[in-house]
């Protein structure tokens, strides 16, 4: 099971603590997704990546406000992490990616940084094995919009502007989000991140401090070396699995609880405790690899055969779940 640190949730349940509409007590969302309000209190507290998630959706669904995540992800503080000091250290923005690439994952093992894109003109997406954004996109935006208010707090006022990538087809809902955010949010993305200004890699930061730098390059070698070789729980293994068979025929659940050397209600019992289940996983990976072969030259008919799905009528019902956008829409957008 995945487990990253409580400092994101606990900023959260501050922000939601101050919306004058929050009838329901954030405690009451913590139980509701199973994490303790003294575990969250803890400030060394680590929690499962995928209760988080669910807190995040819970509380825009308690307020009936889909914008409170990507509100609370604009109203992040300064972060006091090894990797924030070593930002703050760093020569320019490129390196501080390249840092949030190796380094983060002392926070959180499961979200990766990606390139998206030249260094001329970089565009960073935030990925995860283990959630995808069609099933939690309001805990997708908190991330997001917290990568940009960071990067704003990092970079300063001279950096120039930048923009969102989302995956979603809700128009209304992104032009709200670009109003609170002051920059063009874009939807019906394959794509979850923020575009920097061109030339932005090259971005020199005012605090740089080498000998500060190499001090924190070390401690954070050290506590990489103090992690668990294996990070990754039950999810993550079924969706590689999953995704080493596809294209071409699905495996069956019981098929996969074989390989994984357990019983089927063994491997139901196991992915309930890391709060998913298998076709919410196996729908993870044909929707991820469904957006790859979209950006490609296969017919939207022979994409539905490649990821097993009856014919093309089902294909789009189940993108259109997952994305928000029909398939032919989705590439209309990337092309």
């Amino acid at each position: 099971m995945t487990r990253i640190s409580a400092y994101r949730l606990r900023h959260a349940a501050q922000v939601y603590g101050r919306e004058p509409n929050a009838a329901l007590g954030f405690d009451k969302i913590l139980e509701a997704v199973g994490v303790s309000v003294e575990e969250l209190s803890n400030a060394t507290a680590r929690i499962d990546l995928q209760r988080e998630a669910a807190a995040l959706e819970t509380a825009c669904e308690a307020l009936e406000d889909p914008t409170f995540a990507a509100r609370a992800g604009l109203a992040s503080p300064g972060a006091k992490t090894l990797l924030a000091y070593l930002a703050q250290a760093s020569d320019n923005i490129g390196q501080v990616f390249r840092f949030a690439q190796k380094y983060y994952a002392l926070e959180d093992p499961d979200l990766r940084f990606d390139l998206d894109g030249s260094e001329a003109e970089p565009t960073i997406c935030l990925s995860s094995d283990i959630l995808s954004a069609h099933q939690f996109p309001r805990h997708r935006e908190f991330l997001v919009f917290g990568l940009l208010k960071r990067t704003e707090q990092i970079a300063g006022d001279d950096f120039g502007k930048m923009s969102v990538l989302l995956e979603c087809e809700d128009t209304e809902h992104c032009a709200r989000l670009s109003q609170l955010a002051d920059c063009e949010v874009t939807g019906v993305q394959s794509i979850n991140g923020v575009r920097l200004p061109t030339g932005g890699f090259e971005f020199q930061i005012a605090t740089s401090d080498t000998a500060l730098r190499e001090h924190l390059l070390k401690h954070g070698e050290e506590r990489l070396s103090q992690l668990p070789k294996n990070r990754t729980g039950l999810s993550a293994k079924v969706i590689k699995l999953v995704r080493s068979r596809l294209p071409g025929s699905l495996p069956s659940g019981d098929e996969v609880a074989k390989e994984l050397c357990m019983t089927r209600r063994t491997l139901t019992r196991k992915l309930s405790e890391e709060g998913t289940n298998f076709k919410s996983l196996v729908e993870s990976a044909r929707c991820d690899l469904a957006k790859r072969l979209l950006v490609g030259t296969d017919s939207i008919a022979q994409v539905a055969f490649l990821l097993d799905f009856a014919d093309q009528a089902a294909f789009s019902v189940a993108f259109k779940r997952w994305t928000g956008a029909t398939p032919a829409v989705f590439r209309k957008a990337k092309i």
